[in-house]
């Protein structure tokens, strides 16, 4: 009996089947939004990366893979049926079972909302994918199968099937539009700050300077993206990562120059404005969703918390206007994740879709910039 080829039925981990020309399992690295005030960069992670992150497209960006390594590892599997049935008194019987499990755990990946579920949904389909791979040794040692035919009926099927190229395109178009777009939020957010305190007679060029540098950084991001290269990626994340820490501390400066009871009193302003715009997304919702789930409570309790800062600031006691200022900088945080779970879970019209994932984007930076302060 030959042995076991080292490319065939490899660990199912973390959406990846571990070969040649895939990427490897716990290491795909990927571009995330990090806040803009706590770690305001380009990080490059690995697909794992756990659910409190917050980069906005991480639930789509590993939706997207997983869908294209799962069904390369669903043509491997059918492949492994197909030629473990032709060996004298095999049964195939368990494998098919398995088989049918698979494609079972492998429809719900749409369903999946959240890093959390997506991290349940792989553990689940590791587990089947290795019970499959111990009945397959199982069945190919008892009919004496040739591994190197198996594998050749592998490529074929691989070769012959047209959807899996499809579901990588699909990955990786889904993963250059997600992070170019939060790319683009990030150098947004830093100038509608910067431009704000400008206008408060605040001395703005070193860190207008910085974000300048940073956001002309843009094409080399989109060129590793457009070329679909992981080293190209990873190089523009860490030729990113300094930049964004160079304008992280030049911003910082700015900020610190501003008297507290002025800065207490932008942060309940931007609270105000963000809260705002939740009404206006709210209203749309409602008749789309009928229940929005978290959404609604969070952004009364956040208006509840504004209110009772707004309240004393009046007096002049800084200090305990932070306790409130701390509340809302939870609710946005909360009302930011509610969102981004119904964006994910829910079909929305175009607009409203891109509505949301701007306002998350404003939510957890507005509450990011309140960071130390508080």
């Amino acid at each position: 009996m030959q042995a076991l080829p080292t490319v065939f039925f490899r660990n199912f981990a973390c959406g990846s089947v571990i070969r040649e020309g895939k990427l490897p399992a716990g290491s795909r690295p990927f571009l995330i939004f990090a806040c803009l005030v706590a770690v305001a960069a380009l990080l490059v992670l690995p697909v794992a990366a756990a659910d409190t992150t917050p980069a906005l497209h991480t639930v789509g960006i590993r939706q997207a893979h997983l869908a294209w390594t799962a069904l390369d590892k669903d043509v491997e599997m059918n492949a492994a049926v197909t030629y473990c049935g032709t060996l004298y008194g095999s049964d195939t019987t368990t494998m098919s079972r398995l088989l049918a499990e698979f494609r079972a755990e492998e429809a719900r990946i749409p369903s999946a909302a959240t890093g959390k579920e997506l991290d349940m949904l792989i553990a689940e389909m590791r587990t089947t994918t290795g019970q499959f791979r111990s009945e397959t040794w199982t069945v190919m040692t008892k009919g004496q199968g040739k591994w190197d035919d198996l594998e050749a009926q592998i490529a074929k099927a691989r070769d012959n099937n047209p959807y899996i190229q499809e579901k990588k395109d699909t990955y990786w178009a889904v993963r250059k539009a997600s992070q170019l777009a939060d790319f683009d939020a990030w150098v947004d957010n830093g100038q509608q700050i910067l431009d704000t305190l400008k206008a408060g007679g605040y001395d703005t060029t070193s860190a207008q300077r910085a974000l300048d540098v940073f956001s002309s950084k843009r094409p080399e991001v989109e060129a590793a993206l457009t070329a679909r290269s992981e080293l190209a990626v990873q190089s523009a994340g860490q030729q990113i990562l300094p930049l964004s820490q160079e304008f992280n501390t030049k911003l910082a400066l700015v900020q610190n120059q501003v008297p507290d009871s002025i800065r207490l009193q932008f942060f309940i302003d931007q609270a105000d404005r963000a809260v705002g715009l939740a009404d206006g997304i709210n209203t749309e919702l409602v008749p789309i969703m009928l229940d929005i789930g978290d959404a609604e409570p969070v952004l009364s309790k956040t208006k509840t918390d504004l209110t009772t800062a707004r309240k004393v600031l009046a007096t002049g006691n800084l200090e305990s206007t932070k306790v409130p200022l701390r509340l809302v900088k939870k609710d946005l945080v909360d009302l930011a994740e509610a969102y981004r779970n119904i964006r994910v879970s829910v079909s929305l019209p175009a607009a409203l879709s891109t509505e949301l994932e701007t306002m998350v984007i404003r939510l957890e930076n507005t509450a990011d910039t309140m960071g130390a302060a508080l």
